[in-house]
């Protein structure tokens, strides 16, 4: 009996393709010229190319141009080659991937020339030209660890002591062992185009992404790449690198300490911002910004307390309340209200009322409901003292502001740019943390169910790069407000959630991916030991 599927790849939707017993998906992609894709879904999961075709199936071959989980897959099959290359030309190191930049991920090597560079990205073309194959096999995890042991795998190696299976999946590519945390493509042949810069004292391996087109892109990021590089350090003399170090602590009862640590050096940076901030004469306003769960709103009131112990007296504004009513919500290209762009923001309105409390009068500051998608004026509020302080999204955009002098202004950007790693070759990615807190505080104190936090993300996650990003290196500070063990605490307020998601529901793949992500990581109850004004709070609540 004839077999076949449904495949759809850029416009062309639901072909009828016939197929045989020994098919593989990368033979129908080829077939239909879908070279560029790097993985599909099907029917709701996703799934490798080198996987067969199930009968009647419904299959959308994916591009990392358009697709964020082929991004990922196109990254995880890109670092395979440069660590082949590395392991090549350089046998006597060890290639570290570090953290996630705008436009790519951040490596070290070693020290490089622009000329060593040059040849290693020559080696890799020359190894995505050869085109051969990530061959994946199954195995017992002593075996795999013992594989790993000897190839120098060490931290992987480590990793696997927390794994709750007997069986681990191992892939092969020109000789050497590794594995990325999630599949990877077919071959090495699909990779064209990705590039190397030298960046800072290591390198930057840049890869397309679905966003890319949402703004211009970003490669020199001095001030972003300084925080990473200071949570680096932190996380050096912590003894916290990796995601079995987190566990180790909490296995061997240091676990509170280390909390105590993470908020210490948290309220150490804010009191050094909020001096920062105190010591320009002419601020009267600081303006908060960073992309979504951020933890924003408790920075700003953690920055607040620390300005009032040096005297200033300031008032809280959150841009969040100038929200214009859900009806006058300007329409993306889906024709759903856009509440990324910044035209979502009653921008005309914020700028009169901080002209008026700059000028020592009364303005009538709106309260946005979530809940009914309204704004309501509130009393009148006078500032009584020197500084405003407004969070949102949008805060460094000169457009919220642009009739007040640059002078009166004070930027934060502040987001979680985590350097915790799954291992040496698989940063966790500060999106995906960020994506667990918004989940966790959508439910709490939103109402909002995961599904509908999900169906908004990618949507979220554009007008991040269009709106927000792009400003971020016009901040006079930045402000990293990862804790390197909320994992361990988010898990418990997401994981049943998160379990209930099906392969015939929408998003069901982002839900198996943050929870492959959280069983890399131990569950800890002791809500207690994280203090009641931590960032962290802003998520699971007090």
């Amino acid at each position: 009996m004839e077999k076949y599927c449904y495949v759809s790849y850029d416009k062309r939707k639901g072909i009828k393709t016939v197929f045989e017993d020994n098919t593989r998906l990368w033979q129908i992609a080829d077939d239909m010229g879908a070279q560029d894709a790097v993985c599909a879904l099907a029917n709701g999961r996703l799934v490798s190319l080198f996987d067969a075709p199930e009968e009647k199936a419904e299959i959308f071959l994916l591009k990392p141009t358009e697709h964020e989980h082929a991004s990922r897959v196109f990254m995880r099959g890109l670092t395979f080659v440069l660590y082949r290359a590395a392991r090549e030309m350089y046998p006597e190191r060890k290639l570290k991937v570090d953290y996630m930049l705008c436009g790519g991920v951040y490596c070290e090597l070693g020290e490089l020339s622009d000329k060593d560079i040059a040849r290693i990205q020559k080696r890799m073309d020359e190894l995505i030209e050869a085109d051969e194959d990530f061959v994946l096999k199954l195995m017992r995890v002593d075996e795999a660890r013992a594989i790993m042991l000897k190839e120098g795998l060490d931290t992987k190696a480590e990793l696997l002591k927390f794994r709750p299976f007997d069986y681990y999946r191992l892939y092969r590519y020109r000789g050497f062992h590794n594995y990325f945390h999630g599949i990877m493509p077919k071959s090495a042949g699909c990779l064209k185009g990705a590039r190397l810069y030298s960046y800072s004292d290591g390198i930057l391996l840049a890869y397309p992404t679905p966003y890319a087109m949402a703004h211009t892109p970003i490669i020199e990021q001095p001030k972003y790449a300084e925080v990473f590089h200071q949570a680096e350090r932190w996380a050096k003399e912590l003894a916290a690198s990796y995601v079995t170090d987190i566990n180790n602590m909490l296995r061997d009862g240091a676990i509170e300490d280390f909390i105590n640590i993470n908020e210490a050096l948290h309220d150490r940076t804010i009191a050094e911002i909020a001096n920062a901030v105190a010591s320009r004469q002419d601020t009267r306003i600081v303006l908060v910004a960073g992309p979504s769960s951020s933890g924003k709103t408790t920075f700003a009131s953690r920055l607040t307390v620390h300005l009032k112990a040096l005297g200033k007296r300031c008032l809280p504004v959150s841009l969040d309340d100038y929200y214009k009513d859900k009806a006058d919500q300007p329409e993306g290209e889906d024709g759903e209200p856009d509440f990324e762009c910044i035209e979502s923001l009653d921008t005309k309105k914020f700028c009169e009322d901080v002209k008026l409390l700059l000028a020592g009068e009364q303005a009538y500051m709106p309260r946005y409901d979530f809940f009914s998608g309204m704004r309501t004026d509130t009393a009148p509020v006078r500032i009584d003292g020197d500084i405003i302080i407004a969070e949102g999204i949008h805060g460094l955009n000169d457009a919220l502001l642009k009739d007040v002098e640059k002078r009166y202004k004070f930027k934060i950007f502040i987001s979680p740019l985590t350097t915790l790693n799954i291992d040496c070759h698989s940063v966790v990615m500060p999106e995906d943390l960020r994506l667990l807190r918004r989940l966790v505080r959508d439910k709490r104190a939103r109402g909002f169910s995961f599904a509908q936090t999900f169906s908004i993300w990618d949507k979220v996650r554009h007008g991040e790069y269009k709106y927000i990003l792009p400003y971020q290196e016009t901040a006079d500070v930045m402000f990293n407000s990862t804790l390197l063990y909320e994992p361990l605490l988010l898990k418990k307020h997401a994981y049943s959630d998160l379990r209930r998601f099906t392969p015939d529901m929408p998003n069901y793949p982002e839900a198996l991916a943050l929870l492959k992500f959280l069983n890399y990581f131990l569950s800890y109850d002791g809500e207690s030991a994280v203090p009641r004004y931590s960032i962290l709070r802003e998520f699971i609540g007090h």
